[in-house]
């Protein structure tokens, strides 16, 4: 659902964008951009088999042009630890969690 509210996102502001006039690409830069993953945070989750774990597949995108400091939000045990993510850059990483444990998001360090 968060990825998904991400992506309806990035639509709209591109949509935006374009129909303001700041915005000019060819037909087959905007269908380039529409595949590019969302800006921030996108997530799933999954149950681990056999216990009341889940784990949390998780990729945080940085679309400014400077790097910046992010961290996993979770409520209920203790956040990721920081990760430092290059401007333009991507990292993407996996979190065992407890079952009632929950991502509320993303916080800068």
């Amino acid at each position: 659902m968060q990825s998904t509210r991400n992506v309806r996102w990035a639509a709209a502001s591109f949509a935006a964008a374009v129909l303001a006039g700041s915005l000019t690409m060819t037909a087959s830069a905007s269908a380039e951009a529409a595949a590019t993953a969302p800006c921030g945070l996108s997530y799933t989750t999954g149950d681990v088999p056999g216990g009341p774990l889940k784990i949390v597949y998780y990729t945080i995108r940085n679309c400014h042009a400077y790097t910046v400091k992010r961290k996993l939000d979770i409520a209920g045990t203790t956040d990721e630890p920081c990760l430092t993510i290059p401007g333009g850059g991507t990292v993407s990483r996996t979190r065992v969690i407890a079952g009632w444990a929950g991502v509320r998001g993303m916080k800068p360090c």
